[in-house]
């Protein structure tokens, strides 16, 4: 199993994870794995006065998703873990275990099921670079800013109609606090996977 995995080359590892040749075993695997990530980061949240929505490292692990995984193996890594906390698996920030609450999604959910598309669209990115056996850092950056758009508007929306405010409100409690966090994630993940990955193919790197 991940036979082909350069253990001892961790910016190659991207490579393995995304390629075609991997067996239905292994992509599963990376799919089942890359889901509990993101569980495990949604628990690392803490509550500010300013909004009632928590900062969490939860954005970090599914843009983590797309960075390592193929697009669609990012989408439904994504959708496993919604599954998970439909499902009653604490996997929501803060051990939230529910998707749904009295028949509606819960106030955070529009950004939850935006998540396997923004996973899906950060892959894009990458299997760009991945195709050309360089970064293409452009191509990246695009794919990331375009990623975040879906979370911030169908979250923000969802935030609007859950607690019956504006949408100018709901932008400012569940975006404005987040953008520069956000983008600071972004720049970190592209700082190491421009300056640090390699994107030769798996057989040059032995």
């Amino acid at each position: 199993m991940f036979e082909q995995m350069a253990w001892s080359k961790p910016n190659t590892w991207h490579l393995t994870l995304s390629s075609e040749k991997s067996t239905l075993l292994e992509r599963s695997i990376s799919i089942g794995f890359f889901a509990g990530l993101t569980a495990l980061c949604a628990q690392i949240a803490f509550v500010v006065p300013w909004t009632p929505v928590p900062y969490t490292f939860q954005t970090f692990a599914v843009l983590a998703t797309g960075v390592y995984l193929r697009r669609n193996d990012a989408f439904v890594s994504g959708c496993v873990y919604l599954l998970a906390g439909a499902l009653g698996a604490p996997v929501f920030a803060e051990g939230g275990d529910a998707l749904f609450s009295g028949g509606a999604l819960i106030a955070s959910g529009g950004y939850l099921i935006a998540f396997p598309i923004a996973s899906a669209l950060v892959a894009e990115g990458l299997d760009r670079s991945r195709a050309a056996g360089v970064a293409d850092f452009k191509a990246q950056l695009i794919c990331w800013f375009t990623a975040m758009i879906p979370v911030y508007t169908v979250g923000t929306l969802w935030l609007a109609e859950s607690y019956s405010v504006s949408i100018a409100q709901a932008y400012e409690w569940g975006v404005e606090p987040f953008l520069v966090w956000d983008a600071f994630k972004i720049a970190v993940m592209a700082a190491i996977t421009t300056n640090v990955w390699n994107y030769s193919n798996a057989e040059d790197t032995e």
